[in-house]
C-alpha cells in the first residue's frame, strides 16, 4: 500500500504488541483485521516504510500474509471497503518517477528486469535500473547545454563580439557530442538482442531437416518432423537461452513452388519473415545428389541480413564435411551437421554465441546499453538535429534559430529520462507494466 492513508491503515486494521509506525523497516508479527467487522483474518507481518526513503517516495506498508489466495481476497475486500484502490498498471513506478525516486529509463528498466529471459537480459536491465545509462545521457547532453547557454547569451547580449575561436570551441563540444550519440546508438544492435532475442530463420527445401534443426536448438520437441515433404505450413517460433544469450529461432514452410493452398500460404509468410531475421540459416540436405539449394539462395539475396549455410544430414554423406557447399561471396559461413548423431551442433551453437558477442561495441564503463525502441528513436532525433546544424556555417547563423535547434536536440535526449514528456508518453510507457508495479 503507498500514498497518504497507508499510516491510517495500519493504525485501523492491524493489532500488534509493538507498532510498526514506530519501528520502521521492521517486520512486526500483529493480526491484521477485517474492516467491517474487526475480526481476525489472519496472523500477519506488516512493515512500515515512510516516505520519502521508499521504494514510491511515499508512506509504503506491506502485509505478509499466509499462501491462501482466499485470505488474499478477504484482505483486499478489507482495504477495498476502508477507501484503499486497487493500483493501476506500473502505478508505484509511476508515483516512484513522479516524487523523483527513478528518471524514466529506470523505470522502463523495472518491467525489463521483470520480464528478463536471459542472465544477459538480467544483467542489462538491472544495470539501467542502478542508473548507468541515465549517467551516460547526462554526460552526453553537458557539452550539448554548454554551447546553448553561450548561443543564449549571444541572443541576450547582442551587443557582445563573439570571437572565431569562441565558435570553433563550440563546434567541437558539438561533435564529440555527435560522436558519443552515434556509439550509444551502436549499442542497439546488441541491446536489441539482449532484450528481445537474436532473430534466427530456419530456410531450405522442404525435407532437409529445418524442424529437426529447430527442435535440437531449443532442446525440445517444438515442431512436428516427419518424413512428409511440406510438413511444416506455418512459422514456428521458440526462444531459448543460450549461454546467457537469448535467441529467437523460427522455423518455416520449405521454399518451393506448391499447388497446395495451405502450403502457398506458409511459403509466403516464410518469404515475409527472411527480413525479420538478423540470420538465415539455409539448411542443405547432404544426402541430396544434386545438393539443389540456388532457388532458395535467390529467395535470400537482397531480402536477408546475413546468410549461413548449413549442411545437414552428414551421417549419410561425410563426403561434403570441409567443402565450400555455399560461396562465401553469398553465405558467410558453412556448417555441417547431424542433427541425428548430434555431429557439429555445438560447433553451430557456439558460432551462434560468437555472432552476438562480436555485436557488442568496445563501449566504456560509465555508458549504458541501448535496448529500447523509444530510447533509440529519441537518440536518433537528437543525432539528426545535431548533425544538421554541424552542416551549418555556426558564425553566421541566427542565434534564435540555433538556439531552438539545440533545445530540439537536447530535448530529444532528454525524452529518455523523462526531463521533458507528455501525458500521453507516460501513458504509453506504463500501459505496457504489470498489475502495480
Amino acid at each position: 500500500i503507498s500514498g497518504g492513508k497507508s499510516k491510517l491503515v495500519l493504525k485501523s486494521l492491524f493489532r500488534a504488541k509493538k507498532s510498526p509506525i514506530g519501528a520502521p523497516r521492521q517486520m512486526i508479527l500483529g493480526k491484521l483485521l477485517d474492516h467491517a467487522t474487526s475480526e481476525t483474518i489472519d496472523q500477519a507481518l506488516a512493515v512500515y516504510m515512510p516516505g520519502p526513503n521508499s521504494f514510491t517516495g511515499e508512506d509504503v506498508v506491506e502485509f505478509h500474509l499466509h499462501g491462501s489466495p482466499l485470505l488474499v481476497q478477504k484482505v483486499l475486500r478489507s482495504l477495498f471497503a476502508f477507501g484503499i484502490a486497487p493500483a493501476q498498471p506500473g502505478e508505484f513506478s509511476k508515483r516512484a518517477f513522479l516524487n523523483g525516486k527513478l528518471d524514466l529509463a529506470q523505470v522502463e528498466a523495472v518491467a525489463d528486469l521483470i520480464s528478463a529471459s536471459s542472465e544477459r537480459a538480467l544483467t542489462v536491465a538491472s544495470e539501467q535500473l542502478h542508473g548507468r545509462l541515465s549517467r551516460a545521457i547526462e554526460t552526453i547532453g553537458e557539452p550539448l547545454r554548454d554551447v546553448l547557454a553561450e548561443v543564449e547569451a549571444r541572443i541576450d547580449f547582442p551587443e557582445e563580439e563573439i570571437e572565431a575561436h569562441h565558435w570553433e570551441g563550440g563546434r567541437s563540444k558539438l561533435r564529440k557530442v555527435q560522436e558519443s550519440l552515434t556509439q550509444l546508438l551502436r549499442t542497439y544492435s546488441y541491446g536489441h538482442y539482449i532484450k528481445e532475442g537474436y532473430r534466427v530463420l530456419l530456410c531450405g527445401r522442404p525435407n532437409v531437416g529445418k524442424s529437426s534443426l529447430l527442435n535440437a536448438l531449443v532442446g525440445n520437441q517444438r515442431a512436428i518432423v516427419t518424413a512428409v515433404s511440406g510438413t511444416t505450413r506455418d512459422l514456428i517460433e521458440e526462444s531459448v537461452a543460450i549461454k546467457g544469450y537469448e535467441f529467437v529461432f523460427c522455423d518455416s514452410a520449405g521454399l518451393r513452388e506448391s499447388d497446395n493452398e495451405v502450403e502457398k500460404i506458409g511459403i509466403e509468410l516464410a518469404r515475409s519473415r527472411i527480413p525479420w531475421a538478423d540470420l538465415v540459416l539455409l539448411i542443405i540436405d547432404a544426402n541430396d545428389q544434386e545438393m539443389d539449394f540456388q532457388e532458395v539462395l535467390d529467395e535470400l539475396l537482397g531480402k536477408a541480413k546475413k546468410i549461413w549455410a548449413v549442411t545437414n544430414k552428414i551421417d549419410l554423406n561425410q563426403n561434403v564435411v570441409g567443402r565450400l557447399v555455399c560461396d562465401s561471396k553469398y553465405c558467410a559461413q558453412n556448417f555441417y551437421v547431424s542433427v541425428k548423431s548430434g555431429a557439429g551442433l555445438d560447433n553451430l551453437k557456439a558460432a551462434l554465441i560468437e555472432e552476438v558477442r562480436a555485436e557488442l561495441p568496445d563501449w566504456g564503463e560509465s555508458s549504458g546499453v541501448v535496448t529500447n525502441e523509444r530510447h533509440k528513436e529519441c537518440l536518433e532525433r537528437a543525432l539528426t538535429i545535431l548533425s544538421e546544424i554541424l552542416k551549418r556555417n555556426l558564425e553566421r547563423e541566427h542565434s534564435e534559430i540555433l538556439a531552438l535547434d539545440l533545445r530540439g536536440s537536447l530535448s530529444a535526449l532528454e525524452e529518455i529520462v523523462g526531463k521533458t514528456m507528455t501525458e500521453d508518453l507516460l501513458g504509453r510507457i506504463f500501459s505496457k507494466f504489470c498489475i502495480g508495479k
